[in-house]
């Protein structure tokens, strides 16, 4: 519980921080600015978070000339499979790339972060309803092919054993209708540093990311397409 204290006050602190002293500026800023430098205070509050927990995160690229090569507006969609709350500064502190989040609706009305979440065009999606789901995948593919890059979570939910579950089908259509460039990730070990219903946070623990190679859905076969959830799941799980 003393770890988990340490990493509340110090996300505490630093949104404090960016409230008081960055958000009414940011809030004025034109769209393009807004997005990227927000994304650049979250990374900054991540790494604080992480260091909190004493987490050491290692960083593999598969293929990092082929990451590096992209465009941010290639439409970039990065798919991870989801093992704790950790997974999400573990992927801003790991990536280059700075990127936003489709998040669970419940998140909307998280103090701090939801502000935060919105200044850097997070997508909060609601699993419940279909109709007000498919509104926001929309409104994600418009972020996306805008030049946002952004992470889905197609397990849907964290994992309840630290093993990958099957990945939805309907997650693939953010990357789809976006017609871009799919980047696998794998987190492995944050399982072991917060379970799924547990407050409880593990600290000196080791996480690895694994960035993998860029799939291109313009070349992509269309026989692949319709699996395209499968071959990633299977990719990601290859590299844990």
């Amino acid at each position: 519980m003393i770890t988990l204290l340490k990493v509340a006050i110090s996300a505490l602190t630093s949104f404090l921080y960016m409230n008081i002293f960055k958000l009414s500026k940011i809030r004025k800023m034109p769209e393009r600015e807004r997005v990227f430098k927000s994304r650049r205070l979250l990374k900054k509050l991540s790494k604080r978070m992480l260091k909190s927990a004493q987490i050491t995160l290692e960083v593999v690229y598969i293929d990092k000339m082929a990451i590096d090569q992209l465009n941010l507006d290639d439409g970039i969609v990065f798919v991870s499979n989801h093992q704790s709350n950790i997974d999400i500064p573990v992927i801003v502190v790991g990536l280059n790339m700075p990127v936003g989040f489709v998040a669970k609706k419940e998140m909307e009305s998280w103090p701090f972060y939801s502000t935060w979440m919105k200044l850097s065009n997070c997508i909060f999606l609601d699993r419940s309803n279909p109709r007000e789901g498919i509104k926001s995948i929309k409104k994600a593919v418009d972020i996306v092919k805008d030049g946002y890059p952004t992470v889905i979570f197609p397990e849907g939910e964290r994992s309840t054993d630290g093993k990958v579950k099957k990945f939805k089908k309907g997650s693939f259509k953010l990357a789809l209708d976006a017609d871009g460039i799919i980047i696998p990730l794998t987190v492995d070990g944050t399982f072991s540093v917060q379970k799924r219903g547990e407050k409880k946070i593990n600290s000196k623990k080791k996480v690895k990311l694994t960035v993998g190679k860029p799939l291109k859905l313009k070349e992509m076969d269309k026989n692949l397409k319709n699996t395209l959830n499968d071959y990633v799941q299977k990719t990601i799980e290859s590299e844990m």
